[in-house]
């Protein structure tokens, strides 16, 4: 029997149209090969704890926006999810908070995802955009393949 190099596939789905093309690549793949699917949305808690530290927002404001990305988190994961039972999956859906790499590297660890799938994202910007910077940091730190998909 031939070895099957994909059993469980997790996705991290944050509205970009990269990430969204990233959850139709990774429903196709987990379908092909018959996987688990897990698609992760992460609220960057990180960021939004530097901003309020740097006076750049108050308190009130940090809480209101962090409403705002869970909710916007759960609609991204709800598409995901959609799309994964439109081709016969069952999706397993995961809201973190925190620092996006962390929280997605710890998601692979705890459900044993052997592949994480990103979206596309310019390298040269990783020093000034902070979703550019938090996508290199799991390909620099992931303990399994990482797909990055355009």
């Amino acid at each position: 029997m031939a070895h099957q190099p994909f059993r469980h596939i997790l996705v991290l789905v944050d509205g970009s149209e990269s990430s969204l093309k990233a959850a139709e690549c990774a429903v196709q793949l987990a379908r092909a090969y018959k996987a688990q699917f897990t698609a992760v949305g992460v609220v960057d808690t990180a960021t939004l704890r530097h901003l309020l530290s740097s006076r750049i927002m108050v308190a009130a404001e940090m809480a209101e926006y962090e409403r705002e990305l869970e909710d916007s988190g759960r609609k991204h994961l709800s598409y995901a999810a959609d799309l994964a039972r439109e081709n016969g999956l069952k999706a397993q859906t995961v809201l973190l908070k925190g620092a996006v790499h962390s929280a997605v590297l710890a998601e692979q660890k705890s459900c044993g995802a052997d592949l994480i799938v990103i979206g596309a994202f310019r390298w040269t910007l990783c020093h000034r955009d902070q979703s550019a910077r938090e996508r290199q940091l799991i390909l620099d730190e992931a303990p399994c393949p990482v797909l990055v998909v355009r």
